[in-house]
């Protein structure tokens, strides 16, 4: 897992790093302008570039870009953005560096600008911006998102701030096709209401010091941490967990079936489902293995070790009794889709919820139960007190799901693809979740691994049929191999 910092921590990290290791910040900055030189040549085919540069460090890494394609017979252009008559000494140390065969524009006020090349390159402003670009940098901002061009951002579109954009007017916000970001992820990355400033965002490994430590605004979730507990040679199908599944009626009977099976396929010993009685045929036939409970038992079996409920539920009479079984149980919960709307509608149900229960919106269904914001950083701190206030897990579905926890800690997951974006998707999560629940997992490591498991079927069964017409199916068939390291 990888720590996500703000403005604050990404300028000490690069300070510690050069502290503490046979560094100087010109050379930092060198290695930077190598990786991002290596990523434009293996990510585009050009000839001709433009880099266009403010005066602090961003800039610099432009100018160090500049010259390294220049020393490899590239035709380059530096634009130079006068907005101050000060520079970083870094930017200072690059521009006399630079060739005399590189091209240098300076851009003032009023300026006429042709963008000729066959590819853009934006450093003008970096992690330490603040404020909404202005006046003739906007009008450069425009004239490079409309001249058709293709944009790479040096590790953040200008005009995009690394924290919270929240006050940010996003009017001059460059809009890149790639974005190369140093080291880390930077939070806006994640949210798709910034997505078509950031484009596709690349990390690139620039060597700062891996013993940094400060506080962080997220976690990224990635396999290098992620771990499985070791199954002993003896276990047996009672030692593997029973999860009950509360799910499934009238026509949503196969979102029923899908998150028992995406529970099987994670591991779980037994899985039980109460739903209705038009469940049998298809749970016989599709999953002999599950066990039909019943319509509306009065208690879940004696084995139950965690409950799942939620998926194709619906919101009737019956539906509001299972809830309520379920949440008589003493024992972990996932919570899903109509149970998530059954909360949303009767808010006294939420303080009836155990401590540590899971609940998995999408958007949607989050906004119906915690209320809308105008911002994803406002949605997302409202979700992260929801489950302070009580004691409760939630992650936030869809692209790079979020996790929040009691503690008020924040997770982004790094797997998952588009593909995945169709109906029954959410109902696997569930049964995944449910099933790291039902085998011992704890809240927080079974929604972890939930989520990035979720994700990495996902891409695992992409890379074999495509993203377009990817099923639920075809993920949940592909969760032993990505749980067995194959």
């Amino acid at each position: 897992m990888s720590l996500i910092y703000g403005p604050d921590q990404v300028k000490a990290w690069d300070a510690y790093t050069i502290e503490h290791s046979p560094i100087s910040s010109l050379d930092l900055m060198e290695r930077a302008a190598i990786a991002c030189c290596k990523k434009l040549i293996g990510s585009y085919a050009f000839e001709s570039i433009s880099l266009v540069c403010g005066k602090g460090n961003n800039g610099g890494d432009g100018l160090a870009i500049a010259r390294i394609l220049s020393e490899r017979n590239y035709k380059v252009t530096v634009f130079i953005c006068d907005y101050t008559p000060n520079s970083s000494a870094d930017f200072a140390a690059n521009l006399e560096r630079l060739p005399t065969t590189v091209e240098r524009i300076h851009l003032n006020e009023g300026d006429v600008i042709n963008f000729e090349s066959d590819l853009l390159v934006d450093c003008i402003f970096g992690a330490g911006l603040d404020r909404p670009i202005e006046n003739y940098i906007a009008a450069i901002v425009a004239n490079m998102n409309q001249s058709g061009i293709p944009i790479v951002s040096i590790d953040l579109p200008s005009g995009l701030y690394l924290g919270s954009n929240t006050e940010n007017d996003l009017v001059n916000v460059i809009k890149a096709a790639s974005t190369f970001s140093f080291q880390i992820p930077k939070l806006p990355f994640f949210f798709a209401e910034y997505a078509p400033f950031v484009g596709h965002f690349s990390v690139l490994n620039i060597g700062l010091s891996t013993e940094f430590k400060g506080p962080s605004l997220a976690t990224y979730i990635d396999r290098t941490e992620i771990q499985l507990k070791p199954i002993s040679d003896f276990s047996f199908k009672g030692t593997k967990g029973y999860l009950t599944v509360i799910a499934g009626s009238g026509h949503m009977i196969g979102a029923a079936l899908l998150c028992c099976q995406a529970a099987f396929k994670t591991g779980c010993g037994y899985v039980g489902l109460i739903s209705n009685k038009a469940a049998l045929v298809p749970l016989a036939t599709s999953l002999p293995e599950a066990i039909w409970i019943g319509e509306n038992p009065t208690q879940v079996p004696n084995k139950t070790t965690a409950i799942a409920i939620g998926p194709g539920l619906g919101k009737s009479d019956l539906a509001k009794q299972r809830f309520k079984l379920a949440l008589q149980f003493d024992g972990p919960l996932v919570i899903d889709a109509d149970a998530l709307n059954l909360l949303a509608e009767d808010p006294e149900l939420i303080n009836q919820l155990p401590k540590g229960s899971i609940l998995t919106p999408h958007l949607g269904e989050l906004k119906r139960l915690i209320g809308n914001t105008n911002r994803p950083e406002q949605l997302l701190e409202k979700q992260r007190a929801f489950s302070i206030k009580h004691g409760i897990y939630i992650v936030q579905k869809g692209a790079y799901s979020k996790l929040t926890t009691p503690s008020g800690n924040l997770y982004i997951n790094s797997s998952g693809n588009v593909g995945m974006a169709t109906a029954g998707m959410g109902d696997a999560l569930t049964g995944i979740i449910g099933s790291f629940l039902a085998q011992g997992y704890s809240p927080q490591e079974a929604a972890i691994n939930g989520v990035y498991f979720h994700g990495l079927a996902g891409d695992h069964a992409a890379l074999r049929k495509g993203q377009i017409g990817l099923l639920t199916s075809d993920v949940i068939q592909a969760l032993p191999a990505v749980l067995n390291g194959l």
